[in-house]
């Protein structure tokens, strides 16, 4: 009965422990997500604005529910991916994100 407690301590330890931590290709930012208009009327859907300054945005392939919220604040990492994003963008054409971690800020 010993062993049994002893081995569930450390399996608790061990999975509390572990945390996900980013990959070295991983881009992590603050970024407002925002919609920017229904893609079916040339609009670019939800974005996430990393420059309120200069506009620039990623396209990500898909932001959870929770977060479609129209000026939200969020801490964001993501990977580039190899498909374009499509739109009337200034060249050149930018590629879709996908998100790998996502937090209110």
């Amino acid at each position: 009965m010993k062993k049994i407690i002893a081995i569930l301590a450390i399996a608790i330890m061990l999975f509390t422990a572990c945390k996900k931590e980013s990959s070295p290709a991983d881009i992590c930012t603050t970024a407002t997500v925002t919609y920017a208009g229904d893609p079916a009327a040339d609009g670019r859907g939800w974005i996430l604005v990393t420059d309120t300054a200069t506009g620039k945005f990623e396209a990500p392939e898909d932001i959870p529910a929770t977060y479609k919220v129209n000026g939200l604040v969020v801490d964001v990492c993501y990977v580039r991916t190899d498909e374009d994003f499509i739109c009337y963008c200034v060249p050149p054409p930018q590629k879709i994100v996908r998100i790998t971690s996502i937090s209110k800020h």
